[in-house]
C-alpha cells in the first residue's frame, strides 16, 4: 500500500480534459485498487477546513482527506503526485511523480518563461514522469533536461456512457450537424472547420456546425454555425449521441480525449493526422492534415452522404472507445507510483 498527496490546486476550476483525468483517476484508484493506494489530496489553503470542501465536492468524494502543503512533509505519505501540467510548489522532501500532457507551452508560440517553469520544476524535482502519448514522451523528453526512459506514455480513458436519455428539442431542431467540442484558441482550427463545413453546405448538402466550448462572443464564424459555449454533460452526451460527424481538426494535442469520448457515444470521427491525435483515435477516425480545408471538406462530406462510411466509423469508434478505459489508466499510472517510491526506497 502506498499514500500518496496528490497536488490538487487546479482541481476546483478545471473542468477540462486535464481535470477529468484528474477526477476519474482518483475514482478509479479508490474504487479499483483501494488495497494498494491511498490518495490525500494537497492544497495551497490555510487553514484547511475554509477550503477543503470545494476540494472534496470537485473530486467527488466527500471523505476524501485533505492537508495544507505546509503539512505535507509531516503527513506520512510515501509520494507526491503533480497531475496538473507540473511541479507547482518547492517546499517539499518527498519523492515525487507529475504528469506532463504535453510540451505546449515549448513548441507553440505565445508561451513565456513562468508557463514552462512547472515543466522545468518537474525535470528537476521527479523520480519520473507520466505523459499521455508516445509523441508527448518524445516531445518533453526533446524539450527538457530529463531522460526519455523515464518517461512513461499511459495513455488515458473514457467512461463508458449510461443508457440514453431522451434528445432535448434544441438539440434534435440542430441536425444534421458536425460537432466541435474544445475552444476558439488558434491550434484548435475552428475557424479552418467552419470554412470546411461552409463548402460542404455549398455542395449542396444541409448541414450546419456545432460548436461546444470556451468560445468568445467576438469569434466571426459563418452564419450557419450554432455556439453552444459551455454545456452540461447531460447536453453534451446528447451533441455526440446525435451528430452526423464529430470533427477535431487540431494542430497540437498531446492525446486528443474528446475523439474517444465522441467514439464512446457512437459519432463517426473526422480528425486531425497531426501530433498526438491519431494515438487517440487508433484506427477508428478518419483523419486529415489540420490545415487542409479542402481536405476536411472531402471527408466530412464522405460521412455526411455516405451511410457506409459513417456506420464503419461508429462501429470502430465504440471498439476502440470500449478498450481504452480509465482503470486501465489508472492502473498503469500506479504501476509507476509504485516503481518511484521503491526507487526511493519508501
Amino acid at each position: 500500500m502506498i499514500r500518496v498527496g496528490v497536488d490538487a490546486w487546479n482541481l476546483p476550476h478545471d473542468r477540462r480534459g486535464i481535470g477529468r483525468y484528474v477526477r476519474a483517476l482518483l475514482d478509479a484508484f479508490a474504487r479499483d485498487f483501494a488495497d494498494r493506494i491511498t490518495c490525500t489530496l494537497v492544497i495551497p489553503e490555510w487553514p484547511v477546513f475554509l477550503a477543503r470542501r470545494s476540494y472534496r465536492e470537485a473530486a467527488g468524494a466527500p471523505r476524501l482527506p485533505v492537508i495544507s502543503r505546509r503539512a505535507v512533509d509531516g503527513a506520512g505519505l510515501d509520494l507526491l503526485w503533480f497531475p496538473f501540467n507540473g511541479v507547482s510548489w518547492n517546499r517539499f522532501s518527498l519523492p515525487a511523480i507529475a504528469t506532463l500532457h504535453d510540451a505546449l507551452p515549448f513548441v507553440m508560440p505565445g508561451y513565456d518563461d513562468a508557463a514552462r517553469a512547472p515543466f522545468v520544476a518537474a525535470a528537476r524535482r521527479c523520480i519520473s514522469i507520466v505523459s499521455d502519448s508516445e509523441h508527448a514522451a518524445g516531445e518533453l523528453a526533446r524539450v527538457l533536461p530529463f531522460p526519455r526512459e523515464r518517461i512513461e506514455a499511459i495513455p488515458l480513458g473514457v467512461t463508458p456512457p449510461g443508457a440514453p436519455g431522451p434528445v432535448p428539442p434544441r438539440i434534435a431542431a440542430l441536425e444534421p450537424f458536425v460537432l466541435f467540442v474544445g475552444e476558439a484558441e488558434e491550434r484548435k482550427g475552428l475557424p479552418m472547420l467552419a470554412e470546411a463545413v461552409e463548402r460542404v453546405r455549398a455542395g449542396g448538402l444541409k448541414c450546419r456546425l456545432v460548436a461546444v466550448g470556451r468560445i468568445p462572443p467576438e469569434t466571426i464564424l459563418p452564419p450557419h454555425t450554432t455556439v453552444l459555449g459551455h454545456i452540461d454533460d447531460a447536453t453534451l452526451a446528447a451533441l455526440y449521441r446525435t451528430c452526423s460527424a464529430f470533427a477535431y481538426p487540431s494542430r497540437y494535442e498531446g492525446f486528443g480525449l474528446p475523439v474517444l469520448e465522441a467514439m464512446s457515444y457512437g459519432a463517426p470521427v473526422v480528425a486531425s493526422s497531426a501530433t498526438a491525435v491519431p494515438e487517440a483515435g487508433g484506427d477508428a477516425a478518419r483523419y486529415v492534415p489540420p490545415d487542409d480545408v479542402e481536405g476536411w471538406a472531402e471527408a466530412l462530406a464522405a460521412v455526411l452522404l455516405e451511410p457506409g462510411v459513417a456506420a464503419e466509423l461508429r462501429a470502430r469508434g465504440l471498439a476502440r472507445a470500449a478498450s481504452m478505459t480509465w482503470r486501465a489508466c489508472a492502473e498503469r499510472t500506479l504501476a509507476a507510483m509504485e516503481a518511484a517510491t521503491a526507487k526511493a526506497g519508501r
